[in-house]
C-alpha cells in the first residue's frame, strides 16, 4: 500500500472516529427560567431541579438550565426576548407576570408555568385545562382564585379578633391573575365580617410606605396577596409587623409571618419537571393538560403568635400541617 493510500486511510479513520464520538455526545437541552427575584433559592425551583435530575438530566452534561437573578420585573422582558432569539428548548415560568411576558415573546417555544398562575383559561394562556391548544401548559398554584379566599378564612380563624384588615396587592397590572384574586378577596372579606383597607402596591418603596402607615390603632392584621413583588419587601414587613404586634399573612411563615396557606411548592416544581421531560421527548404542550394542585399546606408560626401576644385557638392548631415553635 502506497504512502498516499495510507494517508487517505488514516484521514478516513480519523473522520469516522470523530463522527462516532460526535454521535455519542448527548444532546444538550437549553431551558430558560423566567421569574421574580431570588428565583434560584425558591422551593419550586429546587423541586424542578430535583425532578429533572431524577429524569436523567444533568446540568453541564445534557442540560443547560439558565436561572437569571433579577431585581425588578422590568428585567424580565429582555431576558424573555433573549430566550426567544436563542430558540431555547423550553421556557419555564414562575408567576403570572412572567407567563404573560413569555407569552408576548414567543408563540412557538413551549412554555411551562410551575407557580403563581390562578386561572390560566380566564387569563388567556390556554383554551382549556384539558386541551391547552397553545404553546403554554403547566401547573396552576391555585385551584382557582377562591383559594386565596380560603387563606383569608384561615387568617380570620387564627386571629378571632380580626375585623380591620390591611390588604396589600400587586397593582402593577402585568399579572392579570391579581385582578381575579383581588375580586375573590373582596367578596370573601365582608362575608367573614372583615373590613378591607386596600393598599395597591407597585414597588418595594410603596410597600415600605404602606407599612409605616399601619398600627394597632387602624388595623387588626395585614393580608398580602401572593406575588413575587413582595418577596423582598417581606423581609422588612415581617419584623416590622411583629414589632407593631400585627398578625401577618402572605409572607412565608417559616420566615416569621403568622401563617401560610398554599399549594406544596416543592411538589409543584417537581411535577413541572415531568412536563419538561415529556416536551423534550416530543410531546407538544397543547397535548399536555394543565394540572391543579392536590396538596395544600397550612403552616402556623406559634413563635410569632407568642411574640405579638396572640393565642391561636386549639382547633386551628390541630388542623395545621406544620406548627413552628
Amino acid at each position: 500500500m502506497g504512502k498516499k493510500h495510507i494517508i487517505v486511510l488514516l484521514v478516513t479513520l480519523a473522520l469516522a472516529c470523530f463522527h462516532l464520538a460526535e454521535a455519542q455526545q448527548p444532546k444538550l437541552y437549553y431551558i430558560g427560567v423566567l421569574g421574580p427575584e431570588r428565583l434560584e433559592s425558591r422551593i419550586q425551583v429546587k423541586g424542578l431541579r430535583d425532578g429533572l435530575k431524577e429524569a436523567g438530566y444533568v446540568e453541564g452534561k445534557n442540560l443547560r438550565l439558565n436561572i437569571p437573578n433579577v431585581r425588578t420585573y422590568d428585567e424580565l422582558r429582555p431576558i424573555a426576548k433573549d430566550y426567544a432569539d436563542k430558540k431555547v428548548d423550553i421556557i419555564v415560568v414562575y408567576g403570572g407576570t412572567a407567563t404573560t411576558i413569555a407569552k408576548e415573546a414567543t408563540d412557538k417555544i413551549p412554555i411551562v408555568f410551575i407557580w403563581g398562575v390562578s386561572d390560566p383559561v380566564q387569563l388567556g394562556f390556554v383554551k382549556s385545562l384539558a386541551r391547552p391548544e397553545t404553546n403554554i401548559t403547566g401547573l396552576s398554584s391555585l385551584t382557582g382564585p377562591e383559594n386565596i379566599g380560603k387563606r383569608l378564612e384561615h387568617f380570620k380563624e387564627a386571629v378571632p379578633h380580626l375585623r380591620r384588615v390591611a390588604l396589600l396587592y400587586n397593582a402593577r397590572g402585568e399579572n392579570p391573575s391579581q385582578g381575579l384574586i383581588l375580586d375573590a378577596v373582596q367578596k370573601t372579606g365582608p362575608r367573614l365580617g372583615l373590613k378591607l383597607t386596600e393598599k395597591p402596591i407597585k414597588s418595594s418603596a410603596e410597600a415600605d410606605q404602606a407599612l409605616l402607615s399601619l398600627s394597632k390603632q387602624n388595623t387588626d392584621g395585614i393580608f398580602i396577596m401572593g406575588s413575587g413583588l413582595f418577596t423582598e419587601p417581606c423581609k422588612k414587613i415581617i419584623p416590622v409587623a411583629i414589632d407593631k404586634g400585627l398578625p401577618l399573612s402572605g409572607c412565608e411563615a417559616e420566615q416569621g409571618a403568622l401563617l401560610t396557606y398554599e399549594a406544596d411548592g416543592y411538589r409543584t416544581g417537581h411535577r413541572g419537571a415531568w412536563y419538561v421531560d415529556r416536551i423534550l421527548k416530543g410531546t407538544k404542550p397543547q397535548d399536555l393538560p394543565v394540572e391543579t394542585p392536590k396538596y395544600f399546606e397550612l403552616v402556623i408560626n406559634l413563635k410569632t403568635a407568642k411574640q405579638i401576644g396572640l393565642t391561636i385557638p386549639q382547633p386551628v392548631l390541630y388542623r395545621a400541617d406544620k406548627v413552628i415553635k
